[in-house]
């Protein structure tokens, strides 16, 4: 269906405009591209608040799929028209109508309701409402494209799809059949642990799995082991693995900013 040389972006872009209006669909993964990056960069606020946009964009698609009218901007209000979706036409498909405005008007709640009203203390209450609206943009976005595809209704291509389309918010992380590799050229593996560690968050990595990630970015089982002594302190460690403490992630954002 599609040639080599176009983007995922452009992919997905093509897939959706089979069925949504171009303006749309182009809005809403500006914001679901955007809710990615900023979720990267540990930006909770700013990815919800993104987040909402996208469901926003999605809302309207749906609307104009449906054959609805969409009202002047100050009168929008999304929550709203993705309950009416529901009681609308039986003859519009359930996915469309039912499914995913009951996943976006949970998006919704979030990103109106909890994600700037929240004053963490140790637990940042935030971060846990951003991984979920992270997740579930996924998910909306997959089943759109799921939809769209005149080949098929294929939830495999649909994945990956979504996943060669977040992968570029995260140009120094790829993930590859379980393999995590950092993308910069010249780290010590020091450095390529706590990157490795920072990349696979709010995830825990065995210690043993730590080593072999590091070995496979060029250094030696002795070097991955002296870079795990190094990166530990950094880290809650329990009977699952590692995970990245605050302060970890933070070294961890630094090395990113020299490299940005």
């Amino acid at each position: 269906m599609f040639g080599n040389s176009l983007t995922s972006e452009t992919k997905v872009k093509v897939i959706l405009e089979q069925k949504f209006e171009k303006i749309h669909v182009e809005a809403a993964l500006k914001h679901f591209v955007s809710s990615k990056r900023k979720y990267q960069e540990s930006d909770w606020e700013g990815s919800i608040s993104k987040s909402g946009k996208f469901v926003e964009a999605v809302t309207k698609a749906l609307l104009k799929f449906c054959g609805k009218i969409l009202p002047k901007t100050r009168n929008f209000r999304a929550s709203s028209f993705l309950r009416n979706l529901e009681c609308g036409s039986a003859s519009v498909d359930d996915t469309i109508r039912i499914v995913i405005p009951k996943c976006c008007l949970f998006i919704y709640e979030i990103a109106s309701n909890r994600g700037a009203r929240h004053d963490s203390d140790e637990i940042n209450p935030n971060e846990i409402d951003a991984g979920a609206t992270d997740i579930l943009n996924s998910w909306v976005l997959g089943e759109l494209i799921r939809f769209s595809s005149k080949r098929n209704k294929n939830p495999e291509e649909a994945r990956d799809l979504v996943e060669a389309l977040t992968a570029k918010t995260y140009p120094f992380f790829e993930e590859i059949d379980g393999k995590f590799y950092i993308n910069i050229n010249g780290l010590s593996a020091e450095k390529t642990a706590t990157l490795i560690l920072y990349g696979r968050y709010p995830r825990r990595t065995s210690e043993n799995f730590l080593c072999e990630l590091v070995e496979r970015h060029g250094f030696s089982s002795k070097n991955a082991k002296m870079a795990l002594k190094r990166t530990k302190y950094l880290c809650d460690t329990n009977a699952t693995g590692l995970r990245l403490r605050g302060l970890g992630r933070q070294k961890a954002e630094k090395i990113l900013d020299q490299h940005r």
